[in-house]
């Protein structure tokens, strides 16, 4: 089995990969901090969320791959703050990073596996603040609420019996995401590599072409 990894490197998708390959996976592991290469039974792909041209690229190098059994959506980029006085780079960013760009790849995706013959999945990891306003997450909240609806919405698309899609909705958790903007309920926060374990676990048993998995903050 071949499992996509859309931002490997840190954090809750560092741990999911991990996951996949202690159960014997083939990995193919994306982020922005690394170079194109193979170890064993892991490929490494550069992409840059923020640019829709390296998501152009990392797809042409999908082509020449075996095809993707599994996609985990991990890749997210925070910003918190008074929207009022925020950069309208980082505006954009944000929204190029969490959802924009990554349509393309979501539809490519979407494409193959729907018309595949064997199981495939989609898991999409979006927040808890996708389904809840918070006043100093505007942006943020607006890329995680377009996330979830788009999930949604596919899970209502899908007509196949191969296909298995999954939102996954978790509360805080302690990963380099809150780096730039420290929270003084970090210490609260949820271990990634107990969500990751939870997530991996509920994907695996799920039989419904659609499910969600909500963790709040201290589930875990």
């Amino acid at each position: 089995m071949t499992i996509l990894i859309l931002g490997a490197t840190r954090g809750l998708g560092r741990e999911i990969a991990r996951i996949c390959r202690r159960d014997g996976h083939d990995t193919i592991e994306t982020g922005s901090s690394l170079e194109n290469g193979r170890e064993g039974r892991r490929t490494f792909l550069n992409v840059d969320l923020s640019s829709s041209t390296s998501v152009s690229a990392l797809m042409a190098q999908l082509d020449a791959l075996p095809p993707v059994d599994q996609f985990y959506w991990v890749a997210g980029r925070l910003l918190k703050g008074d929207f009022a006085v925020q950069e309208e780079r980082a505006i954009l960013e944000t929204m190029d990073i969490n959802v924009r760009n990554v349509l393309p790849l979501v539809h490519y995706l979407w494409q193959r596996m729907g018309s595949a013959d064997s199981l495939r999945r989609i898991v999409a990891v979006a927040s808890s603040s996708g389904k809840k306003a918070r006043s100093d997450e505007a942006v943020y909240a607006a890329s995680k609420f377009a996330q979830v609806g788009l999930i949604r919405s596919l899970g209502l698309e899908n007509r196949s019996d191969n296909l298995k899609i999954t939102l996954v909705l978790p509360g805080g958790m302690k990963t380099g995401l809150w780096d730039r903007f420290p929270n003084p309920e970090y210490g609260t926060f949820m271990d990634p590599a107990k969500v990751a374990e939870r997530i991996v676990a509920f994907v695996n048993a799920q039989q419904e072409r659609f499910a969600e998995l909500d963790i709040p903050r201290g589930s875990l």
